[in-house]
């Protein structure tokens, strides 16, 4: 394991895959806006598709199985390009929001990355939102790619542990 400083957001599973895919876009995808250069870069891992048996826990709670291949850690509501993955994050609240989605299929995938920048996808059951100071994930079968902030940061198991008041920002 490696430690890593995450300010924003990160993703393991597909997020992640898709990240590493546009962050290996050549110069004239560059060029793109945001949203289509990853909508591009979603393309194959969505192609690929397949839910893991995941194990999510949040401080203060036991381990919580699922199949999944896709969560996010979120401290602010916004990344990747403008999706509100957590439309009620707060980066002061001292809580990390981790969205997961449960056993969605690849029409599913498809459907809710539409809704995503709006905060849409929050309405669909097999998405959940909840909030922890700490939060643990690893994956029962192959690896999750982590990501975070944009950067490839390494595989499963993973912790991820809120810093509280760790970064002064001057207005």
């Amino acid at each position: 394991r490696r430690r890593f400083v995450c300010l924003n957001a990160a993703s393991l599973g597909v997020g992640a895959e898709v990240t590493s895919r546009v962050a290996a876009q050549g110069a004239s995808l560059r060029l793109l806006p945001g949203e289509a250069r990853f909508a591009l870069a979603a393309v194959g891992p969505i192609a690929a598709w397949r839910n893991r048996r995941v194990r999510v826990a949040l401080e203060g709670a036991g381990w919580e199985e699922l199949r999944t291949n896709f969560v996010v850690v979120c401290n602010g509501a916004y990344a990747g390009g403008g999706m509100n993955f957590a439309p009620a994050a707060r980066t002061d609240d001292g809580l990390l929001d981790v969205v997961t989605v449960g056993d969605i299929s690849r029409a599913g995938v498809v459907r809710e990355m539409s809704r995503i920048h709006r905060g849409g996808h929050v309405a669909n059951p097999k998405v959940r939102i909840q909030r922890a100071a700490r939060v643990g994930v690893e994956s029962l079968e192959d690896e999750l790619m982590i990501e975070a902030d944009g950067d490839f940061r390494g595989h499963t198991p993973a912790e991820f542990v809120v810093m509280p008041a760790a970064l002064r920002v001057v207005w």
